[in-house]
């Protein structure tokens, strides 16, 4: 997992634009939490948000999402908020390359890797959504990694691992994949 910081200021202020003017979304991959997709190519018809706000941003942002990793082509941007009852289920599966989290709120959020090298690689990923206290465990023994999140911090991984985010209330985040052109 490559962490890295990034220019905050494009991603407050489209923050702050998101859950002021937009309708938050619910998207199975993060139950119960507000989700706010901004651009996909995964449907046909591609989406591309027609918010004023976004279109006025939009490169801003994309040029800072390929500073981190040298990835020609967004393939999807979604802004995740998190309540106390929300989680998130493990990210890799359908990714088509690398896929990140550009976190401004961490609020004591974890994020744990799991290797996909078997069939039973994401039961193994969704288990670790029970965890209290990952601090506390070993996890080079489980052949996984852990990572304590920072704010202002973005944590990215190919589509060979699956990340696990473990939120608390006000886990704020966007969530970027990539295509390989």
């Amino acid at each position: 997992m490559i962490v890295g910081k990034y220019k905050i200021d494009a991603f407050s202020k489209l923050k702050n634009d998101c859950i002021k003017y937009m309708s938050p979304e619910h998207d199975w991959h993060y139950p119960k939490a507000d989700m706010y997709l901004l651009y996909s190519l995964k449907q046909a018809p591609p989406y591309n948000c027609s918010a004023p706000f976004w279109r006025d941003i939009r490169e801003e942002i994309f040029t800072e999402l390929r500073q981190v990793v040298n990835k020609p082509t967004i393939y999807h941007l979604a802004l995740v908020t998190h309540s106390e009852k929300s989680f998130a289920l493990p990210v890799g599966e359908e990714c088509p390359s690398n896929y990140g989290f550009f976190f401004l709120e961490a609020n004591g959020a974890d994020i744990i890797n799991t290797k996909k090298d078997t069939e039973y690689s994401y039961i193994s990923a969704c288990k670790d959504l029970g965890l209290q206290h990952p601090n506390l465990i070993h996890w080079f023994e489980r052949d996984k990694r852990w990572h304590k999140i920072e704010d202002n911090h973005s944590y990215y991984a190919g589509n060979r691992f699956y990340s696990t985010v473990i939120p608390k209330k006000g886990t704020t985040y966007f969530h970027v994949e990539y295509r390989d052109d």
